[in-house]
C-alpha cells in the first residue's frame, strides 16, 4: 500500500477534538474517492498529519482525483470534499498540504490573514418604521424597519424607551451615537446606534406630500429676471 498524508501546518494533535477530526476525514475520503481502499492509520506528532495508506491498485486513481481537483476539476462530490476541507482550514487558521513518502503532492492555498474590518462611532441619525421596543435591563432593544425591509439595531435607555413605546409601529428618525463597520467593498453598515432623541415622522403620501408643497407656495420663477443667476448665488 501507498502512503497519502494531509500535513496541517499550524495545528497540532492535541488542538484537534474528535468532532474536528471527524470532519475532516470525512472531507479527505470524499476527496481521495475509492473509499473502499483508502484506509485511515494515525495522527501523527509535529505538525497534525493525517496519515492514510491506500492500496496499490488504486493509487493511480486517487493521485488522479486529487490532481484534477486542485486544478479546478474533477467530479463534483470531489470539488465540494475540496472546498469543505478550504473551509475547515480557514476557520481553523491553518495551511495545509497533501504528501506521499514525504514529497508534496498538493499545496491547498495559503489562508488569508484579513484585518479586521474597520469599525467607528459617531454621531448618526436614521430613520424607519419603529416597529419593537422591548426588554428588561436598563438598555432596552429597539428596532426599526429601514427603507429596504432591513432590521437597523437600536437601543435606548428607559426614559427615552418609553416614549417611544408611544410611537410603536410609526415612522420615527432617531438620533444619537452609531457604531459603523465597514466591509470589504467598501460599504458602510450600521451594527447598532444608541439612541438619545426622535422625531416622530408624518405617514404621507405622495399626492398629499405634493400639495402640500404646493400649498406652501414658492419662488416663482417668472417674476424673477435672471432665475439662472438666481440659482447659482443661492447655491453658493
Amino acid at each position: 500500500m501507498k502512503e497519502l498524508t494531509l500535513y496541517l501546518d499550524d495545528l497540532t494533535p492535541g488542538q484537534l477534538s474528535m468532532k474536528r477530526l471527524a470532519e475532516y476525514l470525512r472531507a479527505l475520503s470524499a476527496l481521495y474517492g475509492s473509499e473502499d481502499s483508502v484506509h485511515f492509520d494515525s495522527v501523527q506528532i509535529g505538525s497534525a498529519q493525517l496519515k492514510s495508506f491506500i492500496d496499490d491498485k488504486a493509487f493511480p486513481v486517487v493521485m488522479n482525483q486529487v490532481r484534477e481537483v486542485s486544478g479546478g476539476l474533477g467530479k463534483k462530490k470531489a470539488i465540494t470534499a475540496y472546498e469543505k476541507l478550504s473551509e475547515l482550514m480557514a476557520a481553523d487558521r491553518t495551511g495545509a498540504s497533501i504528501r506521499s513518502e514525504g514529497a508534496q503532492i498538493f499545496q491547498f492555498p495559503s489562508v488569508k490573514n484579513e484585518e479586521p474590518p474597520l469599525r467607528i462611532v459617531k454621531p448618526s441619525s436614521i430613520q424607519g418604521r419603529l416597529y419593537s421596543v422591548g426588554g428588561k435591563d436598563e438598555t432596552v432593544p429597539v428596532r426599526i424597519e429601514g427603507a429596504d425591509n432591513e432590521t437597523l439595531h437600536c437601543e435606548a435607555g428607559i426614559d427615552v424607551a418609553e416614549r417611544l413605546a408611544q410611537v410603536l409601529f410609526k415612522p420615527v428618525r432617531v438620533h444619537g451615537d452609531g457604531e459603523w463597520e465597514r466591509s470589504s467593498d467598501g460599504a458602510w453598515k450600521l451594527i447598532k446606534l444608541k439612541i438619545s432623541t426622535f422625531t416622530k415622522l408624518e405617514d404621507v403620501g405622495f399626492k398629499e406630500a405634493v400639495a402640500r408643497l404646493k400649498a406652501a407656495g414658492g419662488v416663482n420663477w417668472n417674476d424673477v429676471s435672471s432665475a439662472h443667476s438666481e440659482i447659482l448665488e443661492t447655491r453658493g
